[in-house]
């Protein structure tokens, strides 16, 4: 017997459980969720199980392993894209060859598996679903059977007036292979919205089981916190591999290794391995993850402990969850309903009133009252702000009043009656919060221009341009996670906002200090819709037109839905250039793409380039600030390879202008042309963290991975339209293919890696870095860059994320491998050591 455990959700709804660790892993009883899943298979004997991933795979994987341990054989499935349900698991297929249960990973139910799968072969069918009856149906789908427990009718997620029965569809389904037959490959296709009603439409019947006992869809921290209580409370049981103790007034499953005293226990309680609970602790149905510490004094009730926390004397906890490195102080007292997230750390003496959540990494001060939901601000940045941008999930963490509190705080920054410039891409919700941020920055009597759907360049072109503004912010959604919405912010001369403007405007929001304007002092609303006239006049006043038009460019163009695809078609057709252009249309569904997505999105353009003897192509990002470049060979061009292209192309031009240009690059790029450019392009090394234009003197170019460019001559903001147009005047000028360019540069070999790494280690792991490097060439401008003979490495830790980075550069990739593993395993040595 096979089954297909689905394990691939980013588990939104039920954050910030699911902050470091994929939804089917939550602990139920001090086990995964699907671990509990994995032992019902096993016990039904099944023998084989293919789980599909696809949010924190590796967290899964590290877990389970090959599965032995757990009595079967687990093979893992990651598609690359969302394929729904059905196409989930016709990405399966191939393992798939006889009669399969389908089951979800993140369920808590004690249903009989045997039992199913004993009704599906009676049956007879192709298709079974397993249902059940709850008291509330409309979050789920109800189904009607008929006297032959065929299903007849299906309803997905129906209000209470469309409501015909209390039989809902548990998401268990026994199929068999001939099953696939009617899913599509590659397609997003679910079972209940696509399959199920395509199979009644083919007049194939659907057998409809209806199982008694326990299921419950852990969909959100309510459902989760509930799903305990009902353990508590005795409506099912869990398979807890303990053996139990029974006292007068609690059953106690305690590991071994756990040091307790259950004078005053009550009711269920679950103790992990190497737990300590202090002599005159109070539990009354309780589960406490492994190595956690309970201190003599502290009561908890109908709570949920994961591993490693650390309560208190005096402390006091009511149906509270407590995710993993947790530490509760003294006299605490926490309310009903509350969600503390991984990492916390609650002072002596707090008061956390009821329903709170507090995100993870939060420093809760001594004698703080909490009185709602903690989700900014942590004890490593202390700010709500990443490198100028706000960056959360979608009216989850950067919600409607969340958007105005913080337009309001940036604008009692400002100067009363300052303008600031507003732009967006045409998302609806970077529209919503954009309208609920303006409302903020109205009331403190700021004004604002409101160029709606703009790309973020033309907004820092304006501020650079414009002397009368104070500041701008720029609404996206996020080019790799559609659910986050990102929030840039810019000063007057169109930087990406310092860091001591963040922490004032941090301070402002925390405290929630607004200016209050009277009724005579709001700020208005200028409206300027539409491309600038200045940046378009600008551009083309700046760029050689001429050189352009007469090189008859034929270039390939991929727009990605983006806010550009209203200004630069235009652009290009006044250059003169022939242009394919793809995906310039507004698709608010495409913003975001996945690898495999973007991946398909260069072969399209690469084939198209091949196919056509295109001079080049370019996949500009939604956000028009960077792009990937096709060469007119098809050889895809990103990152580090495109800063090297655009710094030859400068050193060619300059030869033959007979001038001096000067670039600015980060200290991690390549240095393999430093040497051969010396002469006509100066090049200077440094960082990009709080970067302002105005110590970026006569610098000419600046150039960052991934594809960002500014040519000062037009704009210090990254824009990669200018940056496109200006390429194409470059080889025009000199009169050479792209390719002629590229094999003009050395060869070489570069790798980048990232290294998880607690934050409060960074500074640890850079004093071992330089202890390492005592003997050795180094620069310290940014991070750490050592060098060898024709080699270096550079170590430099991530701004806002616990990890740090590494850079290797050498003339053999065998090298590059050799001696980047070298300095990762250094690096996780003396994290490890530290832990």
């Amino acid at each position: 017997m096979k089954a297909v455990i689905m394990a691939g959700g980013f588990g939104t709804r039920i954050q910030p459980l699911t902050n470091s660790l994929p939804k089917p892993m939550i602990p139920v009883a001090g086990r995964p969720m699907m671990e509990h899943i994995v032992a019902r298979l096993a016990r039904s004997g099944t023998t084989d199980i293919v789980v599909l991933l696809y949010y924190m795979p590796e967290v899964v994987q590290n877990y389970f392993g090959d599965g032995s341990d757990f009595g079967v054989r687990i093979t893992y499935a990651i598609p690359d894209g969302d394929l729904g349900t059905a196409g989930a698991v016709k990405f399966a297929e191939a393992w798939l060859d006889e009669t399969f249960i389908v089951i979800s990973g993140d369920l808590v139910t004690d249903f009989d598996i045997e039992t199913i799968l004993r009704a599906h072969r009676q049956s007879r069918e192709m298709v079974t679903i397993t249902l059940t009856s709850v008291p509330n149906p409309l979050q789920f789908g109800v189904v009607v059977t008929d006297r032959n427990n065929r299903i007849v009718k299906f309803l997905e997620k129906p209000g209470w007036g469309e409501v015909f029965s209390d039989t809902i569809n548990t998401g268990i389904y026994v199929l068999e292979p001939e099953v696939f037959q009617h899913i599509p490959e590659n397609t997003n296709f679910d079972f209940s919205k696509d399959l199920f009603p395509l199979l009644m439409k083919r007049q194939i019947s659907i057998y409809g089981f209806n199982s008694f006992g326990y299921w419950r869809d852990v969909g959100n921290p309510d459902s989760y916190r509930e799903c305990l209580q009902e353990f508590f409370a005795g409506d099912y049981t869990l398979d807890i591999p303990l053996e139990a103790h029974q006292t007068p007034s609690a059953t106690i499953w305690a590991h071994p290794t756990a040091q307790y005293h259950a004078i005053l226990y009550e009711g269920k309680v679950c103790i992990g391995e190497g737990t300590v609970v202090g002599s005159q602790a109070k539990l009354t149905n309780c589960i406490i993850g492994d190595h956690c510490v309970i201190e003599s004094g502290a009561e908890l009730e109908d709570c949920i402990v994961w591993n490693e926390c650390h309560v208190s004397a005096g402390a006091q906890l009511h149906n509270v969850v407590l995710c993993d490195r947790v530490k509760v102080g003294r006299d605490v007292h926490i309310n009903r309903g509350a969600i503390v997230a991984e990492n916390v750390c609650i002072e002596d003496r707090v008061e956390v009133e009821k329903d709170i959540t507090i995100w993870p990494d939060k420093h809760i001060e001594e004698a703080a009252i909490v009185s709602t939901n903690v989700i900014w601000g942590d004890k490593f940045k202390a700010t709500v702000f990443e490198s100028g941008s706000i960056r959360g999930f979608t009216n989850i963490q950067i919600s409607a009043d969340f958007a105005a509190k913080i337009g309001a705080a940036m604008a009692s920054f400002l100067p009363r009656n300052s303008t600031i410039i507003m732009s967006r891409d045409y998302h609806k919700a970077s529209r919503m919060i954009k309208r609920s941020f303006l409302g903020g920055v109205l009331s403190a009597g700021v004004n604002v221009i409101d160029m709606r759907l703009n790309p973020a360049p033309v907004n820092r072109f304006k501020l650079e341009n414009n002397e009368m503004l104070a500041g701008g912010v720029h609404f996206q959604q996020c080019s790799d996670n559609i659910d986050e919405t990102i929030m840039t912010f810019y000063d007057a001369a169109g930087n990406v906002l310092d860091s001591a403007a963040e922490k004032a405007i941090e301070r402002l929001f925390f405290r929630e200090k607004f200016r209050k304007a009277a009724q005579d002092e709001v700020g208005d609303i200028y409206d300027e819709s539409g491309l600038p006239i200045n940046y378009l006049g600008t551009f083309l006043q700046t760029i050689n037109c001429e050189a352009i038009s007469a090189a008859r460019f034929k270039i390939v163009l991929d727009l990605s839905f983006g806010a550009t695809i209203n200004v630069f078609p235009e652009i290009l057709g006044r250059l003169g250039c022939e242009v394919i252009v793809l995906n310039a249309y507004e698709n608010p569904v495409h913003l975001a793409r996945s690898t495999k997505e973007l991946g398909e999105a260069i072969d399209d353009v690469r084939s198209i380039v091949q196919a056509t003897s295109a001079d080049l192509g370019f996949v500009l990002f939604p956000d028009g600030q960077h792009f990937i470049m096709v060469g007119n060979k098809g050889n895809v061009r990103a990152d580090h390879q495109l800063m090297l292209f655009a710094l030859q192309l400068l050193y060619e031009n300059s030869c033959l202008k007979r001038k001096i240009c000067r670039a600015y690059i980060p200290v991690s790029a390549p240095s393999v042309l430093d040497e051969k450019i010396s002469a006509h392009v100066k090049v200077t090394r440094g960082k990009f963290v709080g970067l302002q234009n105005s110590t970026l003197g006569d610098t000419d170019l600046v150039a960052y991975h991934d594809g960002f460019f500014a040519f000062r001559e037009f704009s210090s903001a990254f824009d990669g339209m200018y940056s496109i147009a200006k390429i194409l005047e470059l080889l025009a000028t000199v009169g050479k293919p792209a390719s002629d360019i590229f094999e003009a540069i050395p060869q070489y070999a570069f790798k980048h890696v990232s290294i998880q790494c607690p934050s409060e280690l960074k500074g640890l792991i850079m004093r071992k870095m330089s202890e390492d490097a005592i003997t050795q060439e180094a620069s310290f401008v940014d991070g750490i860059k050592v060098f060898f003979a024709g080699s270096s490495i550079h170590m430099i830790p991530d701004q806002n994320h616990p990890a740090v980075h590494l850079y290797c550069e050498h003339q053999d990739e065998d090298a590059v491998a050799e001696l980047l593993k070298t300095y990762t395993d250094k690096i996780k040595t003396w994290i490890d050591q530290e832990h």
